[in-house]
């Protein structure tokens, strides 16, 4: 996966006069403050501490901090009622969402022992600050949430902690990655067409248009050793067919290998491919071996779309992120007897959304393009998916639109393409018509796991609308 950590400008505020008015409350705030501080994951974040702000000066200064280090977000810790002057200063010339955690020290007051008001706010808080915390952020029209908990072992924090975290760090990726377009989108899919200055004005994504000569040239000029041992690698990945040769697994660990020198050359964080062309032999080879090529590139976390589909792509990259596995997914047939919609798509898959290997074979045909190729058809396993597409509308506007279901068991296509089938909570029916009615690409993409909740945040911190199909709980 990707390892662009985004950086976080971490805060708290509590009131001055406290300090001299109650004996300790300042250090037991500060004690506060670095549990709070250990809750982060490094793994995610770099930590911007800007300590204890009591004082408009100091908010000032950390503003400045801030803005200087260019932080992707701001977690405001409310650690007694504080001033909103505390928080006002920092977060006025940066636009980038802001956390308010309020998260007290313990699950619950020991009453029978809060002899006084500084027992009560220490060990405590008081959640008074947070309503004035977000009017006067909802006046400088800042974005914000809050997270609202104690430091007890409450799991819920951290988790949404980090998915805030995880929320700026896509958007990090986004804006400072590229994508690679391969060919172009598939002729008359109208549904895929993009403005790709609007892309990158909205997503920071610039489209670099390569060219297949140069993944060979590219893949001709790689080490032998490093090809050998892409080869052993594959092995792992396939279940390798008798009709596949040593010759063709090299080419096909070759061709890998030239497209991952282009993701470093172009710092590529996804791909959308596709050809329709009656090439010459070695573009032959080269678009035929592209299927298990780019399976590979999206198993080692490039994100990667068929038909040239780059909102598909980016979808992917945002779902894959999170979820740590995707795959392309188009609506593929209605089974009206169990009320369940098999979805899938051909070409390159995400190993990782299956324990199963994939058979790797030839194929005579690839159905909607010209000449042969490989196919590879991986088996998710039964359990919770969520869906997502990244569309736009007339406005220009970027949407996402997402649900949540259950991958359940029974018959699937046996074609050489990877597909499921999912039960969402709802009726396919409702479900067909709903989805389909918001008006995304033909091509979506499927993970598994539950991750409505990721993508509000993913959502809010990209600053765009996201549709929810499935409300219903999943079960």
């Amino acid at each position: 996966m990707n390892k662009e950590k985004p950086v976080v400008g971490f805060m708290a505020v509590g009131l001055e006069p406290y300090w001299g008015q109650f004996a300790g409350m300042r250090e037991k705030c500060e004690h506060h403050h670095e549990i709070m501080k250990g809750k982060f994951a490094p793994e995610l974040v770099q930590i911007e501490d800007a300590g204890i702000i009591d004082s408009e000066e100091l908010a000032r200064k950390a503003g400045e901090n801030f803005a200087e280090k260019r932080v992707d977000i701001v977690f405001c810790q409310m650690l007694t009622y504080a001033a909103s002057v505390y928080i006002a200063p920092v977060v006025r010339n940066l636009d980038v969402p802001v956390i308010l955690l309020n998260v007290q020290y313990k699950k619950s007051l020991d009453y029978e022992n809060v002899k006084g008001i500084g027992d009560w706010l220490g060990e405590g808080i008081t959640c008074a600050g947070i309503p004035e915390a977000t009017a006067v952020l909802k006046k400088l029209g800042r974005k914000y949430a809050i997270i609202t908990g104690h430091m007890e072992g409450d799991q819920t924090v951290e988790e949404e902690m980090n998915l805030w975290c995880s929320a700026v760090r896509i958007k990090k990726i986004l804006s400072t990655k590229n994508l690679g377009l391969f060919g172009r989108s598939y002729a008359g899919m109208m549904d895929l067409c993009v403005d790709e200055t609007e892309i990158f004005k909205k997503f920071g994504t610039y489209i670099h248009h390569l060219d297949w000569q140069e993944i060979i040239q590219t893949g001709e000029e790689v080490e032998e050793e490093r090809i050998v041992r892409r080869m052993e690698q594959m092995k792992d990945l396939f279940e390798v067919n008798d009709d596949i040769s040593d010759e063709d697994l090299h080419y096909i660990a070759q061709t890998a290998e030239g497209c991952f020198e282009l993701v470093e050359r172009y710092s590529l964080s996804s791909c959308a491919t596709h050809y329709e062309f009656d090439a010459p032999k070695e573009q032959r080879d080269l678009v035929a071996a592209l299927n298990p090529a780019m399976t590979v590139l999206m198993t080692e976390g490039i994100a990667g779309a068929p038909e040239g589909d780059i909102k598909a792509a980016l979808a992917m990259l945002i779902l894959k992120e999170t979820a740590g596995n995707a795959m392309t997914a188009e609506l593929y047939s209605m089974d009206f007897n169990d009320d369940t919609c098999l979805i899938g798509h051909s070409g390159a898959c995400d190993a990782n959304i299956s324990k199963e290997k994939a058979v790797l074979k030839m194929s005579g045909v690839l159905h909607g393009k010209k000449g042969k190729g490989y196919v590879a058809q991986f088996y998710p396993d039964p359990g919770p998916v969520t869906m997502l597409a990244l569309t736009d509308g007339p406005d220009g506007n970027y949407r996402l639109v997402a649900a949540e279901g259950m991958g359940v068991k029974g018959p699937i296509l046996e074609l050489g393409d990877t597909n499921l089938r999912v039960k969402f909570p709802k009726p396919l029916r409702a479900f067909v018509n709903e989805w389909s009615i918001e008006g995304p690409t033909h091509h979506g993409v499927l993970a598994k796991g539950l991750h409505i909740k990721a993508l509000r945040c993913i959502a809010a911190v990209l600053d765009i609308e996201l549709k929810i199909i499935t409300e219903e709980t999943v079960e």
